[in-house]
């Protein structure tokens, strides 16, 4: 996909200059084929709020019994020599797969970070910004296309034919920013329910929308009401729309005079976030430019 193009070429020149591309191709790439089943071992649940060292040490210290079953799923690793290391277990395998994945991660997501983060944070203004005006159908119902809630059930566009009873149990759903095409999930049901879906991005933020709202209530105040999609501080609004806290304040409220914004403190932060009304007016321009 094209926007991924700038990350791919700058990656692969930079894991060019090391062994770095000729272990992926050996250790990595054939755990992870480009559709069907892969090692749910390689997406650990355990400690993602840790930091990526953590995640990296859960992933190389999997039990050898969770190796053996998973690993002996694959089709498309049969026959490596490597991997049949991994999956009994082997001291210097498991350290092969640490040092791949450290190795990965200091060049191909350390310096795209703000990037990936903001690509996440983007989907998070969506997702909340649906919760707030819908609730948990209006949140569930943003997915579409790729999901489609029919209560109770969830039909999800996925690579295979699968059905997951949660039980009582809690879903978690993760963008990603990587994704593309179908969601997926772990492939063991008694594991926790995750599905990591793309992480989408706020249409209604286009220039087109800001222009066409701008010229309703001036572009400033239109790129305002825009970013408080979703809870946001003053000083970030500033920092979004590019202008000095004493302008943002005084936007703020005007739109919250007009009943398209409301203010709450929420412990020591002070959040503005659009009203339903807010959302409706940004939505219906936005349709309206489309």
């Amino acid at each position: 996909m094209a926007r991924y193009e700038p990350w791919y070429r700058q990656v692969r020149a930079d894991a060019a200059r090391s062994d770095l591309l000729q272990r992926i191709r050996h250790m990595l790439m054939p755990m992870i084929p480009a559709s069907g089943y892969f090692p749910d071992f390689l997406t650990p649940e355990k400690r993602r709020h840790e930091g990526i060292e953590s995640i990296i040490e859960s992933v190389a210290g999997t039990p050898r019994n969770v190796l053996r079953g998973q690993l002996d799923r694959l089709e498309r690793g049969r026959g490596s020599a490597w991997l049949e290391r991994l999956r009994e277990a082997d001291p210097a395998a498991r350290e092969d797969l640490r040092r791949l994945l450290s190795d990965y991660q200091a060049i191909a997501i350390a310096p795209h970070w703000n990037v990936i983060r903001n690509s996440v944070e983007a989907d998070r203004a969506i997702r909340t910004r649906a919760l707030l005006d819908g609730g948990v159908h209006g949140l569930l119902h943003s997915y579409r296309p790729l999901m489609r809630w029919t209560p109770p059930v969830l039909h999800v566009r996925y690579s295979v034919d699968q059905t997951l009873h949660l039980n009582g149990r809690g879903l978690l759903l993760t963008p990603s920013h990587f994704g593309q095409g179908p969601a997926n999930s772990l492939a063991d049901p008694a594991l926790p329910p995750v599905l990591v879906y793309p992480a989408g991005y706020d249409s209604t933020a286009g220039p087109v929308t800001v222009r066409a709202l701008g010229r309703l209530m001036g572009g400033t105040r239109a790129s305002i009401l825009i970013a408080t999609g979703t809870a946001t501080t003053s000083g970030e609004l500033a920092r979004r729309v590019g202008v000095s806290a004493a302008t943002v304040s005084h936007h703020l409220s005007a739109l919250r005079a007009a009943g398209l914004l409301s203010t709450l403190q929420q412990g020591e932060l002070i959040l503005h976030t659009r009203t339903s009304t807010g959302s409706a007016l940004v939505n219906a321009v936005h349709a309206e430019g489309t």
